[in-house]
């Protein structure tokens, strides 16, 4: 370079202002260093990336429990029925099963909107199972109004399972319209523990029923 070059180089004028070299940064006071951190500072991170929804969940029961079945009901709701962790491996007889189940409906996010009984402990007062004369098992829930879900195990007429709901007999609170209630479901999602849940078995119920209907006839005679 020529003298007169030489006397007028500035050697950061080639770099941005807002990006100073580590040469530059040395010779800049204490006051101008803090400056700038500040104001990286204040820039703040990046955009944060937006969060992935949740995956749907193919049935309503928490994870250590047994799914006796699941299905995607028409309003595409879950409606699964979970047992206690092992239900499905008691080998004694159903009324002496010390473990629990519940009806749990919600949403494919897994959000838990209604589950009946509110004590699941009480399921053998409202669970009931059968095997009619045809051999394919059954099972239904009734409320204290009476029977308002009713199911069959899939076979080759049945690949989802008959059956259907019963709103007038719905649970306090519950809220399931279905312009078509049968069959309930609209694809089955779990089915392969459906016939191992022991649950108290039909009779028991209709009997009940009978029971009551007769105790009812008496109370109307004069």
């Amino acid at each position: 370079m020529k003298q007169n070059e030489l006397q007028n180089f500035n050697p950061f004028a080639m770099h941005s202002p807002s990006h100073p070299t580590p040469a530059r940064l040395s010779v800049l006071p204490v006051a101008a260093l803090l400056a700038l951190s500040l104001s990286a500072c204040a820039a703040g991170p990046g955009e944060p990336k937006p969060q992935q929804s949740a995956a749907p969940v193919t049935h309503n029961c928490k994870p250590q429990e047994t799914v006796g079945f699941s299905c995607e009901l028409r309003d595409h709701r879950l409606l699964s029925l979970c047992g206690s962790p092992g239900f499905e491996k008691f080998k004694g007889l159903p009324k002496d099963n010390p473990g629990y189940a519940y009806l749990a409906v919600g949403t494919q996010k897994g959000e838990v909107q209604y589950s009946y009984p509110p004590n699941p402990s009480d399921y053998k007062k409202h669970f009931f199972k059968g095997v009619p004369t045809n051999g394919i098992p059954y099972m239904f829930v009734a409320s204290e109004k009476g029977r308002f879900f009713f199911l069959t195990e899939q076979d080759d007429t049945n690949p989802q399972g008959a059956g259907y709901l019963a709103p007038e007999n719905f649970p306090d609170g519950w809220d399931i319209k279905q312009k078509d209630p049968t069959p309930p479901c609209l694809r089955t999602l779990h089915f392969e523990n459906f016939s191992k849940l022991g649950l108290t078995h039909a009779t028991v119920w209709f009997s009940e029923q009978d029971r009551l209907d007769a105790e009812k006839t008496r109370t109307k005679k004069p």
